[in-house]
């Protein structure tokens, strides 16, 4: 590597650094660590045993020191590569590479928020809270609001309670998405005080060192990388031209594949026709199916694959529920064009996560973020390639520090 590609190669790291640590929520609420690599193991042992007895008396119980035999690999990786032209890097206003480096940072972080605020969620043995812990019904998620019963107010005083029952006494955060952050921006307005007023006029600020109020002893954070759960129901065949939308990216039901992106051939059921949507979304977009009688679809565009790719999109078929859901480390908008109007996405649901600091440990080696430009055949341009090693877990002595809270 010459000196020039060097210093550039120093440059790039530092400006995706920059937007790694400052955009990353995870960085903020978990107990990080910058510097293992390979292997780790449960730093967290048992609970003390401790006696109380009269002072004449000489009997004690005798505990048993123990670590629960957890470990974790730092094996994850999180990458961003793209081919950039030497007639794009000359001719543009901005530095390209610059520019590039803070976009690799971006989405890297947003990336491994979406992997930690999802820990959680599949974590066993961390609690999930939903309508019935709030006197409503098992299985269903929370209906938030503002001001009514299980408003914003109830579910952060209620999960504080959980937790608390478990003695997580320290400083506690909740993160929440631009939905309930509304609902607390519109209780905090409705009554008035002066956190609400300093809400009121500064808002939620956009970068994390920054971010949030202060409600009941607890920081609030807001990010769109929550887990969301979303339900499509599909039970009639579409039609020719019937649409859905997902994260911005529109899809279109065609009989006969034209080469546009986002096209999902109509099969010969509705359950098939289902299956191959699904198909398409544990793709991200990216995968393109020639038409058959019973297959067939087309890849999205370069900047649908990108939004979608950031995801972690999982979506399963139910021919006998006649639905479809898709569960995504992000937080996204649907809507559909559907001829049966009884077929259509259900509300969206979130899974918010409250915890003591530290409930989440995230390892985050300094040293496990690389950038390279490599030559690409063929082409006069180079491409672009970062990634970064990291991975996270909720040792088991902290699985009661934390609660994910399901709410649509």
């Amino acid at each position: 590597m010459s000196t020039t590609q060097d210093a550039r190669k120093k440059f790039t790291m530092a400006k995706a650094q920059e937007n790694l640590y400052a955009l990353n929520v995870a960085n903020v609420i978990s107990e990080v660590d910058t510097s293992k690599m390979g292997t780790v193991y449960n730093p967290y042992a048992s609970t003390a045993s401790i006696s109380n007895v009269a002072h004449t008396s000489n009997a004690y119980t005798v505990g048993t020191f123990s670590i629960d035999a957890d470990s974790l690999q730092i094996n994850r990786k999180a990458i961003a590569s793209e081919i950039v032209g030497s007639y794009d890097q000359l001719s543009m206003d901005l530095n390209v590479i610059e520019n590039r480096g803070m976009e690799f940072g971006a989405g890297i972080s947003q990336t491994i928020d979406g992997y930690v605020l999802n820990l959680p969620v599949g974590t066993a043995g961390v609690t999930v809270l939903d309508d019935a812990s709030f006197g409503g019904s098992a299985g269903n998620a929370i209906t938030v609001g503002s001001g009514a019963a299980d408003g914003i107010d109830d579910i952060i005083n209620g999960a504080v309670q959980e937790i608390e029952l478990n003695n997580a006494y320290d400083k506690k955060f909740m993160v929440v998405s631009s939905y309930e952050a509304n609902d607390l921006r519109g209780f905090l307005q409705s009554t008035g005080n002066m956190v609400a007023d300093e809400i009121i006029r500064n808002g939620f600020q956009s970068r994390v060192r920054s971010i949030g109020t202060t409600f009941s002893g607890v920081d609030v954070y807001q990010s769109n990388n929550l887990t969301q759960r979303i339900v499509l129901g599909l039970a009639t065949q579409p039609t020719a031209g019937d649409t859905i939308t997902f994260a911005g990216q529109t899809l279109t039901f065609v009989a006969t594949l034209t080469g546009a992106a986002n096209e999902i051939h109509i099969a010969s059921t509705v359950d098939i026709t289902r299956a191959n949507l699904a198909e398409w979304f544990n793709g991200a977009g990216a995968l393109s199916e020639a038409e058959a009688p019973d297959t067939g679809y087309s890849a999205s565009s370069d900047e649908g694959k990108a939004v979608l790719s950031r995801l972690g999109i999982v979506a399963t078929n139910s021919n006998a529920a006649d639905t479809l859901t898709i569960v995504t480390k992000g937080v996204v908008k649907v809507s559909e064009v559907l001829t049966n109007g009884t077929d259509t996405w259900a509300t969206p649901s979130r899974y918010l996560v409250l915890g003591e600091y530290g409930f989440i440990n995230l390892y985050l080696p300094s040293a496990g973020m690389d950038y390279e430009e490599k030559p690409v055949s063929g082409t006069d341009g180079v491409e672009a390639f970062m990634r970064q090693f990291f991975n996270a877990t909720i040792w088991s002595k902290k699985k009661g520090r934390g609660v994910a809270i399901w709410v649509n």
